[in-house]
């Protein structure tokens, strides 16, 4: 069935009129004809059947049939931090980590980026927009605006309290960074502390991964450094092989 998504306040009638680029997509790209059933989400967790009535390629009217609970989301708040790599790779990287289930993508500009600046937000959300769609997710996930490393700490957590150097507590547990130098800590041990984390982000470089001071500095601001194994991934199979780990883990994969 397709899918598209709407504001919850544009479902308050039973007759709706779809307009805007939706109403292309369905009319010029689908070409969905008069009583095609189609299902219009509204990111609250309500999925709407509905039944198309009239088409062009302006606007398209729709009855509304049923009205039903719906989610596809994780249990899992994951939030992506991903250093931008050069390319069509971070296109890929939210295609796919959108089809696994994350809530939020943050492109971020490290030490060893190539690319040092970007006009490609609003692309990436329209790639975002299409892979949720197309899943079947009922939300799409955010995508904000490139930060630099540094600013990507804001605000920084305390440090921890004399006693607690040992390691740290689910509360100044912030997230994982991803290192090709972590010799000691997996992912899987690491996951194994934190079952019961409701939010969860994964700080993952670009090509050459993170520099040390890079590393130092997320870990002083909660974040765990760990290793994908002994083989070093590129950055978006990276991105995907951790997101999955932690579905199955965490999540609702499995």
């Amino acid at each position: 069935m397709i899918r598209l998504f709407l504001p919850s306040e544009q479902l308050a009638f039973d007759q709706i009129i779809i307009t805007g680029d939706n109403a292309r997509y369905l009319s010029l790209v689908l070409r969905v004809k008069p009583g095609e059933l189609l299902a219009i989400l509204d990111g609250t967790g309500y999925r709407y059947v509905c039944r198309v009535l009239n088409v062009n390629k302006k606007e398209i009217v729709v009855e509304k049939v049923t009205k039903e609970p719906y989610s596809a989301e994780s249990s899992v708040s994951i939030v992506l931090a991903q250093g931008i790599p050069k390319g069509d790779k971070m296109d890929f990287i939210v295609q796919k980590s959108t089809e696994l289930g994350v809530t939020k993508i943050k492109p971020v500009i490290t030490e060893y980026s190539q690319v040092r600046h970007t006009d490609k937000s609003q692309r990436w959300r329209k790639i975002a927009l299409s892979a949720s769609r197309q899943c079947g997710r009922e939300k799409v996930p955010e995508i904000e605006e490139p930060v630099n490393f540094k600013e990507f700490f804001n605000p920084p957590i305390p440090p921890l309290s004399k006693g607690d150097e040992g390691g740290l507590s689910d509360n100044t547990f912030r997230g994982i960074i991803f290192s090709e130098e972590e010799k000691k800590q997996n992912l899987k041990k690491i996951l194994n502390d934190f079952k019961s984390t409701a939010e969860i982000t994964l700080l993952i470089g670009p090509e050459g991964g993170f520099s040390k001071d890079e590393v130092t500095s997320a870990i002083q601001n909660g974040f765990i450094s760990v290793s994908l194994g002994p083989r070093i991934l590129r950055t978006e199979t990276a991105s995907i092989t951790a997101i999955s780990i932690l579905q199955y883990e965490l999540g609702d994969m499995g």
